[in-house]
């Protein structure tokens, strides 16, 4: 089923007692290394401590998220295997894609972090703000737009920005991950590139890109001093500009394990380990409760749909 797995905690509890009595299981719908798994591995762990148990983290990554996701909700409703994405991530896989289950049956934990997505630019474009980056599309000078894979939320957002911001770009590109986009942009492949403030930061710290616009009102932890839209007088996109990170237990978990979670990853987000990792990365954590989480999800599933051709993306 999974692709890697990793045991977090550091004690591993025995049959009987109460919740959690044995060992969990955390699944993280992306392959290694991407935001979601860089943060599953350093707060899962926290968790683990905090509920005396080891977690194993289990990488199912395919479908745009939505083979993992899948997983999540079909496993046993028992409290021991959990997992997590980020609205409006997998929702937007889940619209365009359209499964055979309801994504809404999640039961809903703890939010754990924010994520701001941004546009990225090579320093010698000299792109100021996002007014500018769509002058530049009118008069031509540019006319390629990089980010994710189609049908994701980038290329979502890339479709929100043209008709809200008319950001005429020519060819959106999408590739498999922010990585290969981040190294198209700096060898010149592309123009600019939108992809989380996270894992741009160590090109702009190489002095290979600089950010352009922060595509989330609440700005970005890591780019401080970068505009967003709003800044601008433009409409915001919050709803499509940034990710929520949630966790979420399979249908039918009781309320009272899912409330033992919660606290769990309540108490984790305070450690010491995971506030100076946050604090070192620029990696935000911040807690919600389990309404913050059904709420990010649930808003997802109705505000895209009224505001986004999702049928036209999916036959892009």
């Amino acid at each position: 089923m999974a692709s890697s797995a990793l045991l977090a905690g550091c004690t591993s509890s025995g049959g009987g007692g109460s919740y959690p009595s044995k060992d969990m299981t955390y699944i993280v719908p992306f392959s290694q290394g991407g935001g979601t798994d860089t943060y599953a591995r350093k707060v899962v762990p926290a968790i683990g401590d905090e509920l005396d148990t080891d977690i194993a983290i289990e990488n199912v990554p395919g479908a745009a998220s939505l083979k993992g996701t899948g997983e999540i909700l079909r496993e046993k409703s028992d409290g021991y295997t959990f997992g997590g994405f980020n609205p409006p991530s997998t929702p937007i896989s889940y619209l365009v894609h359209d499964p055979s289950w309801d994504i809404t049956n999640l039961v809903p934990v703890a939010t754990y972090a924010r994520t701001p997505y941004a546009i990225f630019a090579r320093p010698d474009l000299k792109i100021e703000g996002m007014k500018d980056l769509t002058k530049r599309y009118k008069n031509g000078d540019l006319s390629k737009f990089a980010g994710l894979a189609r049908g994701g939320i980038v290329h979502v957002a890339a479709n929100v920005m043209k008709a809200e911001y008319d950001l005429q770009y020519q060819k959106y590109i999408g590739y498999d991950g922010g990585g290969p986009a981040i190294k198209a942009a700096i060898s010149g492949e592309v123009p600019v590139v939108a992809t989380t403030d996270t894992a741009a930061m160590s090109a702009v710290e190489s002095g290979d890109l600089e950010p352009v616009a922060i595509l989330s009102s609440e700005g970005s932890n890591v780019f401080k001093d970068a505009p967003s839209p709003s800044d601008e007088g433009l409409p915001s996109i919050d709803y499509i500009g940034q990710l929520t990170r949630c966790m979420f237990l399979p249908k039918g978990t009781e309320t009272e394990k899912r409330d033992t979670l919660e606290e769990g990853v309540k108490s984790a987000l305070k450690k010491d380990s995971v506030q100076q990792w946050s604090e070192k990365t620029g990696n935000i954590v911040e807690f919600g409760g389990h309404e913050k989480a059904k709420k990010a999800l649930n808003d997802s599933i109705e505000t895209i749909p009224k505001k986004v051709d999702l049928d036209k993306i999916a036959n892009e």
